[in-house]
């Protein structure tokens, strides 16, 4: 299974997996559909759907166009609603905690997210030829669901360190008002290190993915720097483009 990040940023995000089998699941269509096309070589072919964890704009911009396109989407109902694309015949309504297949290649688990849109998910998906797990959790400020799942790739919300975001607010580099959506609404680097460091399996995974991330309120290469230390696994910074 591999996990690309093409976009990933409060600009947009973009997210791809291709199983063992090749065939490939999208999740969080929150670019242009130009951009969308380029960033997948304009080949939709072997999609077998995708993935959208909440409403907001930068998850969902090309939504829309997915359904479209002949592409299942599967999103909460409270995120269809939002988009006004429930009753599409190629949507679908999802639930936390209740399992689903996408087509013959991939199982997915949602569970609830902490975050400023109703009905935010995360997802656990499992490669159906391989039996590998990957963990996606994107915009949250906490994870409350606890997995003992051997996960083979984590891709995860690390957006800002909490020393910066105050030194900023300090000298009046941020909007206080933005800091404080940031605090309640995205996970920090500490958060997400003790997450993985206490609730999750790392004995499998070969690859952890850093979404989100705020270049602007992270030293994302003393980050990057210190999860590979602390977990010895290969830890990537998803970016934007």
């Amino acid at each position: 299974m591999r996990f690309l990040a093409h976009y990933s940023s409060s600009a947009g995000n973009l997210y791809e997996i291709v199983s063992s089998s090749a065939k490939r699941l999208l999740i969080d269509p929150g670019v242009t559909w130009k951009k969308f096309q380029k960033a997948l070589s304009y080949d939709l072919t072997g999609i077998e759907g995708c993935l959208c964890g909440h409403s907001h704009f930068d998850h969902s911009k090309s939504a829309e166009k997915v359904v479209e396109a002949e592409i299942d989407l599967f999103a909460s109902k409270q995120t269809l609603d939002a988009l006004d694309l429930t009753e599409h015949r190629r949507s679908h309504i999802i639930e936390g905690k209740r399992r689903f297949s996408i087509g013959n290649s991939f199982d997915c688990f949602p569970f609830s997210l902490q975050h400023d849109a109703e009905g935010a998910l995360g997802f656990v998906i499992k490669d159906k030829s391989s039996d590998e797990h990957l963990l996606y959790v994107n915009d949250t400020r906490s994870i409350k669901q606890r997995f003992g799942i051997a996960f083979s790739i984590i891709s995860i919300c690390c957006n800002y360190d909490k020393e910066i975001l105050q030194a900023k607010v300090d000298s009046k580099d941020i909007d206080p008002t933005l800091a404080k959506r940031l605090l309640t609404s995205h996970m920090n680097a500490d958060t997400t290190k003790d997450y993985l460091q206490r609730f999750c399996n790392m004995s499998k995974c070969t690859e952890i993915h850093l979404l989100h991330t705020s270049r602007n309120n992270l030293d994302v290469e003393k980050v990057r720097a210190e999860f590979e230390k602390e977990f010895m696994t290969t830890t990537h910074i998803a970016g934007g483009r």
